[in-house]
């Protein structure tokens, strides 16, 4: 209630337009397949997105709930007064008010640092996405009604859309970007609008042409990789596109706001090669590293070559946070791309292991994470890899631990539940124990645990400490609680046992729906296929299931996502061999054909970049230790 009603009012303010209805109604709905959805004057959420417990609530789960209901109503403005067109705008309505959350929980929830959430959210999932050829560009034609679902797709119409118009908002800045819209508000309200007509406003309200600009983001489909080099004494620039797998370059060219921190370099490249001139000189004069990107503001990812490189890492304490995520960020999507190698990000890890930023940890073990690929369940490349893991983690756990201490900052609220399923990861055996003292201690009363690290110490239980009486007992909580952040903590430590017998039992629950609502069912799938114990069982069931689950959840928006988690796990030769016999026959199926294509080749890019790094990568970690 809080966030809804300063969400109206801040809105109000910010776009100059008063919100045209005498109330606003936010219901909670107890099955619902969207997460919400902005019915104008009643907004409905599922329960998890708008219900939660003050005094035990984490803090992660209260800014994805603030940020849930400020996108929703924001809204009330981009969809519901002022509509698109038609659907191949959808990125107007979902594109703007993805990035609004944020604007509005920002000046909600100052102390939050929202924006960091967008940066470890937004950012990678579209960057990732983004790099797959074949991906649909923002603005996407729609020709069929059947269509229409699939164009929902996350990583793009709303990730990528949203980091696209805070390119612009930095582009024009927050005077022209609300001038612009209380004209368009007032030029369109109760009508349609087009993608063009938002353009020409804020266009006029900057004296810029945005529309030229935006459209080579809008239009064309992934986004660049810029080189930057040291070649014959000049500093140089390149642009070309960026794919992670196969992909085929079409000499697409982009006009990129480069946000240097060096002055010689231009707002906007347009052309694909640059040259600044004498690096020396420039780098004298600037006495600082040359870097791009700065903010993270702008869709593009930056390769330097060794000299610049290392001259950014040898300085790599003195940079901003932003900065030192983004470092890695950037390292590992040129890894995935194979452009280099993971082996020469390994020895950087430790440089970041004793930040005292959730962002730059919440970056560190999500490349760290992506080394996992790398390794079999319990060989000895997966022992070396724990070892790193606890090399990592061990001073953050010790000075964390488990319980929250008075007068702590936000970032080692947010730090903590990374740090320990790190050390989890690690086999820690004190936290492992500390853990499994806190589940007997609070086994009778399970939902009281504090919520910031509930899901840990129940993973732990689950993984280390399982049974069958164990899981009887998850499964009965689950049932019974209506906390929604207690049921996502529960469905996804359940997912966590070794026993294949205990897994088999959580899929016998997929088809019942008064254990497993249909809205949860692809979240509890994934858990399962991504075990290595389970993968197989889940993969079976989902093949025997398709024609049950396509009735039950087929025409949703979330159908697709059921092909995309499997892509997300897949890493054999044999897995895509497979995926391939069961979904290339249902390639004409509407809504699902850019999905499955683009997986295939997800899945595909994978298997070759586990196949050409895996020796190089695991002797990278062995050194490390």
């Amino acid at each position: 209630m809080e966030i809804a009603k300063k969400a109206i009012e801040f809105y109000e303010d910010f776009y100059q337009t008063p919100y045209p209805l005498p109330h606003s109604w936010q219901l909670a709905l107890p099955d619902f397949s969207a997460g919400a959805m902005e019915n104008w004057g009643l907004v409905t959420y599922r329960e998890a997105y708008l219900l939660l417990d003050p005094d035990n609530t984490s803090l992660r789960t209260k800014q994805v709930v603030a940020t849930v209901i400020t996108h929703e109503l924001a809204h009330q403005w981009f969809g519901d007064l002022v509509t698109m067109k038609w659907w191949d705008d959808l990125w107007l309505n979902e594109s703007f008010a993805n990035m609004m959350e944020y604007v509005a929980v920002d000046a909600i929830k100052p102390e939050w640092n929202i924006w960091e959430l967008f940066q470890v959210s937004e950012a990678p999932a579209a960057l990732k996405r983004d790099a797959i050829d074949g991906v649909q560009s923002v603005h996407v034609q729609v020709e069929n009604p059947a269509e229409i679902d699939s164009i929902f797709d996350g990583a793009i119409v709303y990730a990528k859309g949203s980091r696209m118009l805070v390119m612009v908002r930095s582009l024009i800045g927050d005077p022209a970007l609300r001038s612009g819209l209380k004209a368009y508000f007032a030029a369109h309200k109760y009508q349609n609008a087009t993608g063009a007509d938002l353009w020409q406003a804020l266009g006029q309200a900057s004296g810029m042409d945005i529309g030229q600009i935006m459209n080579s983001w809008l239009e064309q489909p992934g986004y660049p990789v810029v080189s930057a080099s040291v070649t014959n004494g000049h500093l140089k620039l390149q642009q070309q596109q960026f794919f992670i797998g196969d992909g085929q370059a079409v000499g697409r060219q982009w006009q990129i706001p480069l946000n240097s921190n060096y002055s010689a370099v231009p707002k906007i490249l347009a052309d694909q090669q640059l040259d600044l001139g004498d690096y020396a000189q420039l780098r004298q004069q600037a006495g600082e590293p040359f870097r791009l990107n700065v903010g993270n503001d702008s869709h593009f990812i930056v390769k330097y070559d060794d000299q610049l490189l290392q001259d950014i890492l040898s300085q790599v304490s003195q940079l901003d946070n932003i900065s030192q995520m983004q470092l890695l960020q950037d390292l590992s999507l040129l890894a995935e791309g194979q452009v280099i190698s993971y082996a020469k990000i390994v020895p950087l890890l430790a440089d970041f292991a004793d930040s005292r930023s959730s962002l730059v940890i919440s970056a560190l073990y999500g490349v760290a994470g992506k080394l996992k690929k790398f390794v079999e369940p319990d060989s000895k490349e997966e022992q070396a890899l724990r070892q790193l893991y606890q090399k990592l983690s061990s001073k953050q756990a010790k000075r964390l631990g488990w319980q929250a201490q008075k007068n702590e900052s936000l970032d080692d609220q947010l730090s903590r539940p990374t740090i320990l399923s790190a050390a989890l990861y690690a086999k820690d055996p004190e936290i492992m124990a500390t853990a499994h003292q806190l589940f007997q201690a609070k086994r009778n009363e399970l939902i009281h645990l504090p919520a910031d690290i509930r899901f840990q110490v129940l993973r732990n239980e689950v993984e280390n400490y399982g049974s069958s009486e164990l899981t009887e007992t998850l499964l009965q909580e689950y049932q019974q609680t209506a906390d929604g952040s207690f049921k996502d903590d529960l469905s996804i430590a359940l997912a966590y046992a070794n026993d294949p017998q205990q897994l088999e039992k959580l899929i016998a629950k997929f088809q019942d729906a008064d254990t497993i609502k249909p809205q949860d069912l692809r979240s509890w799938f994934y858990g399962v296929l991504a075990n290595p114990h389970g993968e197989q069982a889940a993969w079976d069931w989902l093949r025997k299931q398709w024609d049950w689950l396509e009735k039950k959840v087929g025409g949703d928006m979330e159908f697709a996502t059921y092909i995309t988690v499997i892509s997300n796990v897949f890493k054999t030769r044999q897995r895509l061999a497979e995926f391939k016999d069961f979904f290339e026959p249902k390639l004409q199926t509407p809504g699902l054909t850019r999905e499955i294509k683009m997986d295939t080749r997800t899945i595909a890019s994978r298997v070759t970049l586990i196949e050409s790094q895996r020796d190089e990568v695991n002797a990278a970690i062995t050194v490390s230790l």
